[in-house]
């Protein structure tokens, strides 16, 4: 990068660098982003998660108001948090397409990101490049007819009677500088054209700069310089959504796909447009409550029953929620300061409230060089980094051809004081990642490991493979393959993985010991490798194969199919029974577990954009057979002016373990929603469940009245 942008972008991370004083705890939110780029088919919005996801099918399958995206999680090498339910992200400002929310659901039974749209939209939904990612591509609302290009700039006349004498000056310049471009694009001298275009935009903004701002795109793309072209051409649509030239410039774009580069000319680096911030994001209040009832009942000495009954408020909670993104844009660089948060008060006595932050930090990307700072709390972008850290991660380079990360931080997903601090360094080719990190514990080795990843990417087919071995324990610690493709009428996606559970670590070690770090370990006899050993002794092997397929049956409705197979290999006994490192016992294997669910998918059965899903699941492993079955509908209600989005649902369970107690699970739930004039948006949620278990030596009913209500504001 050149020495100016150089010094731009330092002083723009030393400004943040305080951030990366934080907290030594952070919640489990599942969502990292959302972004926007401008690509042939419409505007793509990444969603990005905060640790590995399958994506499994969407409805309804290619418009409306609400659309939901059903996931599944992914093991990973990092350590697996619990995510949150109703957490929530809004789309970056744009006016070419409708503004949205997405918000997480049902987390940890049936995953899915629900997809709020301002008003109705059209769109497709993709697997990610990643594992960390699932595209939409949205059609924007501008583009849906063919449009008349210009060969040449229209040169309007200077205004007769100016605002003030400063803007007379500047469209005086700004005319003639027009005409000037004009003339060398008629002439096909495009360089020339770039040149006097850029000194237009360089002038204060006049009355031809959105003009200029376009064709200046045109030149490049006339000139060869296709890449540089694609950037004015973005800069326009951030610059002048609502511009007449939105839809020529769509277009131009659209052209320009798979157009190889060329063969790359030297610009002069003037600043073309003043430098802009922005803000974006929104504040959330959510009050969550229940109460519970549970019958117990047992058989006494002389065979008669006794019940024994407990009421109690088992929730009562309020979460407040921030999430804030500040953009600053300039001619040289692109920076962030990004913070969320989240601050829980609980009412019940005994249950401590906290206040913890899930990400905190400032970024800078150049615009015209290929360099990348991130500093504060951020969740991991793989390569062998274990998840949220608080630390600096970069990048200099094109991916296409070579880029260079580099990242050091600590560890902030862990809860107790031994937070491990890792470096790592990784090099992007293309489709290909090989990284190698180095992490430590209390000053002790904790994994060094080397791997590497592989994408391919292509419409309605992708691809990604990785595998990561630890050096320090000598074992393979993860490999695993993912994709999606289509074929025989239905979209697939499948994924095999091996990798061990939990992951490699020395600190598995200290599974049933009596120690708190390898430190102690070491200082009570054990040397170097009886402690790698025992942390080998302590860790399983996990195996997974699933596959899944959806398929349209009509025009309302479509059917999904996911098989699964896993197995968890056995632990046998280790360690020494009152010594330091502790006595842990044998963990028998659960044999191959298997699992079938069917899902049946509607939209438009009665009213238009309403959403209706059927789904029902068999398990089996050598411990439990369990089946499911759930219901779930969501229609949008207009009430005279008022619009309300309502949801309903129930879940029915029944499972058998190996001493043929029978646990049975009833539970419907109801929610109801309202958003005014995109900024404030009301909710609330009531649930019931009951519960009953019938064991051999005692019987268990359970009741429980469970919901929430919340408010958000997005600005």
């Amino acid at each position: 990068m050149n020495s100016l942008a150089l010094i731009r972008a330092t002083k723009f991370v030393l400004g943040l660098s305080l951030i990366a004083i934080l907290p030594s705890v952070s919640t489990a939110q599942p969502l990292d982003d959302v972004t926007l780029e401008y690509q042939t088919d419409g505007i793509v919005a990444t969603i990005r998660t905060t640790s590995p996801v399958r994506y499994v099918r969407h409805s309804p399958v290619s418009s409306g108001k609400t659309l939901e995206i059903y996931f599944e999680r992914v093991p990973g090498v990092a350590f697996d948090e619990k995510w949150v339910d109703d957490e929530t992200r809004n789309s970056p400002p744009s006016g070419l397409i409708p503004s949205f929310t997405v918000t997480t659901r049902d987390t940890s039974t049936r995953p899915k990101l629900v997809v709020e749209f301002s008003r109705d939209a059209r769109f497709s939904v993709a697997a990610g490049k990643d594992q960390r990612s699932i595209l939409i591509t949205i059609r924007p609302d501008r583009t849906s007819a063919e449009v008349a290009l210009p060969f040449l700039p229209a040169v309007n006349a200077v205004r007769a009677t100016p605002r003030d004498a400063n803007l007379a000056e500047n469209n005086k310049q700004a005319f003639d500088l027009m005409g000037q471009a004009r003339a060398a694009l008629s002439a096909k001298k495009n360089e020339d054209a770039v040149g006097v275009l850029n000194k237009l935009l360089m002038l204060p903004p006049n009355d031809y700069s959105e003009d200029a701002q376009e064709w200046v795109g045109v030149a490049r793309e006339r000139a060869g310089q296709y890449d540089k072209a694609k950037t004015e051409y973005d800069l326009y649509l951030n610059l002048y959504p609502q511009g007449e030239g939105v839809p020529r410039v769509m277009q131009r774009l659209a052209g320009l796909s798979g157009t190889a580069s060329g063969p790359g000319i030297v610009e002069a680096t003037e600043k073309k447009q003043e430098a802009r911030w922005s803000a974006y994001g929104g504040i959330s209040a959510r009050y969550y409550f229940g109460k519970s009832k549970e019958d117990t009942t047992t058989a006494s000495f002389n065979n008669q029953a006794v019940t024994d009954s407990i009421s109690l408020t088992d929730q009562s909670m309020l979460i407040t929620t921030e999430d804030v993104s500040g953009r600053y844009i300039s001619d040289d660089l692109d920076g962030r300061i990004v913070f969320r948060g989240n601050n829980t008060k609980n009412f019940l006595s005994g249950q401590s409230s906290q206040n913890r932050i899930s990400s905190m930090y400032g970024e800078v990307k150049g615009r015209k060089q290929d360099y990348f700072l991130r500093v504060g709390r951020q969740s991991s972008n793989g390569a062998g980094v274990l998840g949220r850290f608080d630390g600096l991660s970069g990048s200099y380079g094109d991916a296409a051809y070579m880029r260079f990360n580099g990242v050091v931080g600590k560890l902030a997903d862990y809860s107790d004081s031994t937070s491990p601090t890792f470096f790592g360094v990784s090099v992007d080719s293309g489709p290909f990642t090989a990284y190698g990190i180095n992490q430590t514990v209390d000053g002790v080795l904790d994994r060094r490991a080397v791997g590497g990843e592989w994408r391919y990417y292509e419409d309605k087919k992708s691809l990604f493979a990785l595998v990561d071995y630890d050096i320090n324990l000598k074992a393979l610690n993860a490999s695993q393959v993912m994709g999606t493709m289509d074929a025989l009428d239905a979209s697939w996606n499948f994924m095999l993985d091996h990798r061990k559970a939990p992951s490699l670590s020395i600190r598995n070690a200290l599974y049933g010991s009596s120690a708190t770090s390898i430190t102690q370990l070491e200082q009570a006899g054990l040397s170097a490798s009886d402690v790698r050993d025992l942390a080998l002794q302590r860790t399983a092997t996990s195996n997974m194969g699933q596959i899944g397929m959806t398929k349209p049956l009509s025009e309302k409705w479509r059917v999904g199919a996911d098989v699964r197979l896993s197995n968890t290999t056995a632990t046998a006994a280790s360690g020494v029974l009152g010594s330091t490192q502790g006595y842990l016992a044998a963990n028998p294997s659960r044999g191959l577990e298997k699992s079938v669910t069917g899902q049946l998918m509607g939209t438009g059965l009665y009213k238009v954009g309403d959403i209706w899903s059927f789904s029902a699941t068999l398990n089996t492993s050598s411990t439990v057979k369990g089946n499911s079955f759930y219901v779930y509908n969501h229609t949008d209600v207009k009430y005279g002016k008022y619009s309300w989005g309502l949801d309903s649902s129930m879940s029915l369970y029944k499972q058998t373990d190996q001493f043929n107690a029978v646990t049975t699970r009833f539970s419907p739930m109801v929610r109801a929603s309202y958003r005014l004039k995109e900024q404030l948006t009301f909710d609330a949620d009531l649930g019931f469940e009951s519960g009953k278990y019938d064991g051999a030596e005692s019987s268990k009913s359970t009741t429980r009245i469970f919901g929430s209500t919340g408010v958000r504001w997005d600005f």
